[in-house]
């Protein structure tokens, strides 16, 4: 495992000696797990970043395929009126025509 020399506040320092006392762990111990979960989070930020990225530009996709579709009836009318068939086969667009 590495070492390193790092440069805090006296105030944080007395804080992490406080809470490491608290949960009987060493400063080192502490502040490497504080360590970890930061990284961690930092990467679990930048993951939901490219996340929101990607949907938007598969939204933006879709908005443009949308744009060279020609509009067929409302949803809600095919749900409606599959519901109310016999037969309970899905409605194709010539059936509402």
């Amino acid at each position: 495992m590495a070492k390193i020399n790092v440069s805090i506040p006296d105030e944080l320092l007395a804080e992490v000696d406080a809470i490491a006392r608290e949960l009987q762990r060493s400063r080192s111990g502490l502040v490497a797990e504080a360590t970890e979960r930061y990284v961690a989070g930092i990467a679990e930020e930048r993951a939901a970043r490219e996340r929101e990225a990607r949907i938007r530009q598969a939204m933006a996709h879709a908005r443009e395929i949308a744009k060279k579709v020609p509009p067929g009836p409302p949803a809600e009318e095919i749900i409606r009126r599959d519901r109310d068939t016999d037969r309970g086969r899905l409605l194709r667009p010539q059936d509402f025509e």
